[in-house]
């Protein structure tokens, strides 16, 4: 009853819903126009950024410097002809861990030489073979 008061009372028929508040328009964005004509190339003719870093490392704590080379995208050879065998082992699960994270590779060379590539890097072929290939015939 005191519905139909208060309808009255604004003038709204019963029928009409509250719903029927006039609505904003749609914004519309303004169509973008795109050259078919546009040529891209698919040759990047600039000189890369990545470096290949020779390293040497001594203890354990060595092995975040590696890491980061690796991270920042470059390739690293790793050289641990000075390092004892237990300390090489941890530095090549660190680095391991490293290019696992960063989709990298490794490979080993020698028996203290390990070449760590990050994703942007190819290696074709087995460097190991190769290397012991050329030195067999020097």
């Amino acid at each position: 009853m005191a519905k139909g008061f208060f309808n009255s009372l604004f003038g709204v028929d019963e029928e009409e819903t509250v719903d029927n508040y006039p609505q904003e328009p749609a914004a519309t964005t303004p169509a973008v126009k795109k050259n078919p004509r546009k040529v891209l190339s698919m040759n990047d003719n600039r000189i890369p950024d990545s470096k290949i870093n020779i390293v040497e490392p001594r203890i354990f704590a060595d092995a975040k410097n590696i890491a980061n080379k690796l991270i920042n995208g470059d390739a690293v050879l790793v050289r641990m002809e000075n390092v004892d065998s237990t300390t090489i082992r941890r530095i090549v699960d660190f680095i391991t861990g490293t290019l696992y994270a960063i989709e990298g590779n490794l490979q080993q060379i020698d028996e203290k030489v390990y070449l760590c590539t990050p994703q942007n890097y190819v290696v074709n072929g087995d460097v190991k073979g190769q290397f012991y290939d050329r030195s067999e015939k020097n």
